[in-house]
């Protein structure tokens, strides 16, 4: 070990000298043009450059240093397999939902979509906690304010929403979100379920990374709250 590095520590000058010559390094294997592998190595570079010939880089430091930049390449090869991994998880998630282009599904609702025209679908909605009063499909805009709130009657049926607000007036399109709620001895509560249906038309990727099946009349879902195939 000490034959590979003592000329760096017996004749600094000549080596400085010799790593001012040589061409800047702009392939670090696998990492090419890697910021991060690039800005290490002209560190290190201009580390050797500068050292004073009278107290030269201890052998024993740059033999570390070397080992932390192995280190660091370590670190970026880990990060582009992960990398890999994850983009291989989000093709199988394509190819599970892209088979479902086409059908007809059924899914929990707990938001719906106004779209441009027309009006959004129907939900089904199911009470599963019992002596409740006001039971009704609450529908809240983007910053949780209540806009609509549909009461229902019995434990189960259908609920048909014109896309407009309590005061008759069409609401924006875009996503709203939507639960059944009711009143307890404790206040507002939870009554139990919506669900959806609809034939799927396309699949897309949110910014957040996860699916949503668009429905042939512009509403969407989550793939992920997908119940049934009908």
């Amino acid at each position: 070990m000490s034959g590979s590095v003592s000329p760096i520590a017996s004749n600094p000058s000549s080596t400085s000298g010799a790593l001012a010559s040589t061409p800047p390094t702009t392939q670090v294997g696998p990492q090419a043009n890697d910021a991060q592998m690039n800005q290490f190595l002209t560190l290190l570079v201009a580390q050797l450059q500068n050292q004073d010939p009278m107290n030269p880089t201890d052998p024993t430091q740059f033999v570390s240093e070397l080992a932390q930049f192995s280190t660091v390449e370590q670190l970026v090869n880990g990060n582009n397999t992960l990398g890999t991994i994850s983009s291989g998880i989000n093709s199988l998630g394509l190819g599970q939902y892209v088979g479902l282009i086409n059908q007809q599904v059924s899914a929990t609702a707990t938001s719906l979509t106004i779209p441009t025209s027309g009006s959004p679908p129907a939900m089904n909605y199911n009470v599963t906690t019992s002596g409740l009063t006001n039971v009704n499909v609450a529908i809240t805009n983007s910053s949780g304010t209540v806009v609509r709130s549909i009461p229902v009657t019995g434990t189960s049926g259908t609920v048909p929403f014109d896309g407009n607000a309590a005061n008759g007036q069409p609401l924006p399109p875009g996503q709203y979100g939507v639960s059944l709620v009711g009143t307890g001895s404790s206040g507002q509560v939870s009554a139990g379920t919506l669900t959806t249906s609809g034939t799927v038309s396309e699949v897309n990727q949110g910014s957040d990374g996860t699916w949503q099946l668009q429905f042939q009349d512009g509403s969407t879902v989550p793939a992920s709250s997908v119940s049934s195939v009908l």
